[in-house]
């Protein structure tokens, strides 16, 4: 799993993952075909300062982990590759 772009997330005092949709008075856990009658139901979580140019998991905020962490729950899969900036090279290779 790549998670490209977390840099543009940098700043914002809350994220936000949607982890299901209300879809006609019923919870669902995927995406649904019928967006218009749906209704994202999101978790929020505090956001971090920046990380442009972070080149090691551990180097970054503890809100960026909590955040790549609870995506990798959600999906039952491991990010693996980080962007941290428009640079080539601002990338974590976990």
């Amino acid at each position: 799993f790549a998670l490209m772009k977390l840099d543009v997330l940098d700043g914002m005092p809350k994220v936000k993952i949607c982890v299901a949709y209300e879809y006609k008075g019923q919870r669902i856990n995927y995406f649904p075909s019928d967006l218009e009658n749906a209704k994202p139901i999101y978790e929020e979580m505090d956001g971090w300062d920046s990380i442009a140019g972070i080149r090691s998991y551990d180097e970054l905020p503890a809100n960026a982990k909590k955040y790549i962490e609870r995506i990798e729950e959600l999906t039952g899969v491991k990010v693996g590759i980080i962007s941290t900036s428009p640079e080539r090279n601002d990338t974590i290779i976990r």
